[in-house]
């Protein structure tokens, strides 16, 4: 292959890495448009803060579908109407396969604001005590003599085991279970304190301050302590939800998607913000009719990012055949494309060069458990999650993290099997002679 040729293929490979877009970012496309759905979940949510003195919103979205860019550009909109936004990961600050308490979360959240405001050189303030180092004063005026190991050596230590020492984050759990209401109020305190102190730097006592608290949609545990952890996470969001709200402030959780199973209309809880889901974009009707106006969109997404037709030649039906295949969840599709240009030995390669990363990602899905292939099956036939029992919602989870079944929520909200795997979880749920076993 002739170097510039090498070089293009590296490039477009690198420009189709699934990365949160940054605001105006040239690659960004809206498929928030009249042409494929009629809400767009962020402006939604901008709203119930920009028409609100305090709110607290919910925001899910399955894994891949976009949610931190999306929170990006909620963030921008928000800063263009005069808010001062904070963007958090809390991924930095909780360990998202164990269960979580109300406790550690609100330590959490404080401490992320405060890490926030500190990285941001235009409204930090040196001179202000952290949140964990006032923390740790805060234990000790409870006596909590059990978390004196993990206090001993000062607030980045304590910042540090609640992420990564399970044992001390549920002593912590144990100790402050009578002291909840202290916690409260010193969280609420510290935070007012800093939102006073952003807006006397602005010169704004007005400014309203937003929270984006992003990744508490990844816990979900694992395989052995599942049920355990997505049940933490509904006591959170459900029986703590007065306490997730700071007086004078806006905050808007990321929350996993199979919340609004176990706890359904959550939102009424968070009646600003309520729940906003981001869903996959749908490619065709539950009729199987095609939507030409979703091609075109991916086929602008991908433009974008790169010279598809150099990779894949001037025939759109190429691409169209990988969009498909994606079944229109972004990630998936920058997957397909990613590997295609890594096979690449011409350009522009071969359709049978495409079949084989078709192939090849759809290896990865396989084998399928019979038992989850009659379930899918279901979920193929009605649209729907088919969901016998709350003791399987681990396993939809799965199915949902692993792309086995995409969500559509462009009007009405349905469901569908990844069309990587439909023809083999037909075959395979219709018995040994279809499915080809032996």
């Amino acid at each position: 292959m002739k170097p510039v040729d090498n070089a293009f293929l590296k490039a477009f490979f690198n420009a189709m890495a699934g990365r949160p877009l940054e605001p105006g970012d040239p690659r960004y496309v809206s498929l928030y448009d009249a042409a494929l759905t009629d809400s767009d979940p962020v402006q939604h949510l901008a709203r119930a803060v920009e028409w609100s003195t305090e709110s607290v919103g919910l925001f899910s979205g399955y894994r891949g579908a976009g949610k931190s860019t999306e929170l990006r550009r909620l963030k921008r909109q928000l800063e263009e109407s005069g808010h001062l936004v904070f963007l958090c990961d809390m991924e930095d600050y909780l360990n998202l396969s164990t269960p979580v308490d109300v406790s550690d979360f609100l330590m959490a959240v404080s401490g992320s604001f405060d890490d926030a405001i500190r990285a941001n050189e235009d409204v930090a303030d040196p001179a202000d005590e952290t949140f964990f180092e006032g923390l740790k004063a805060f234990f000790g005026g409870l006596e909590l003599k059990e978390l004196s190991v993990g206090t001993s050596v000062g607030g980045a230590s304590l910042k540090a085991s609640l992420k990564s020492d399970p044992t001390f984050k549920e002593r912590l759990q144990k100790n402050m279970a009578g002291h909840l209401g202290s916690l409260v109020d010193h969280v609420r305190l510290f935070c007012r304190s800093r939102v006073a102190g952003l807006r006397e730097h602005t010169g704004d006592l007005n400014k309203q301050v937003v929270l984006l608290l992003d990744s508490v949609e990844h816990i979900r545990g694992s395989l052995a302590n599942a049920e355990k952890v997505q049940s933490s996470v509904e006591t959170l969001f459900a029986d703590h939800a007065e306490k997730l709200r700071i007086p004078g402030m806006h905050l808007i959780y990321t929350v996993p998607p199979y919340l609004k199973v176990r706890y359904p209309n959550i939102g009424q809880l968070y009646d600003e913000g309520g729940l906003e889901v981001l869903p996959s974009f749908k490619l065709h009707e539950q009729d199987g009719t095609s939507i030409p106006a979703a091609y075109d969109a991916f086929e602008e997404v991908v433009r974008k990012r790169g010279d598809w037709r150099r990779l894949l030649g001037d025939d759109r039906a190429v691409l169209d055949n990988l969009v498909r295949n994606s079944g229109g969840h972004l990630r998936d599709l920058l997957r397909l494309l990613r590997d295609v240009a890594l096979r690449a030995r011409t350009l522009p390669v071969p359709e049978s060069a495409v079949e084989t990363t078709i192939n090849q990602i759809r290896s990865e899905f396989l084998p399928i458990a019979n038992d989850d292939a009659q379930w899918l099956a279901e979920v193929a036939r009605t649209h729907q999650a088919e969901l016998q029992s709350l003791d399987r919602l681990p396993s939809l989870a799965r199915f949902f993290d692993t792309h086995l079944v995409l969500c559509y929520r462009n009007g009405e909200e349905w469901y569908d099997v990844h069309p990587l795997v439909a023809e083999q979880v037909r075959k395979q749920a219709a018995g040994p002679e279809s499915s080809g076993a032996t």
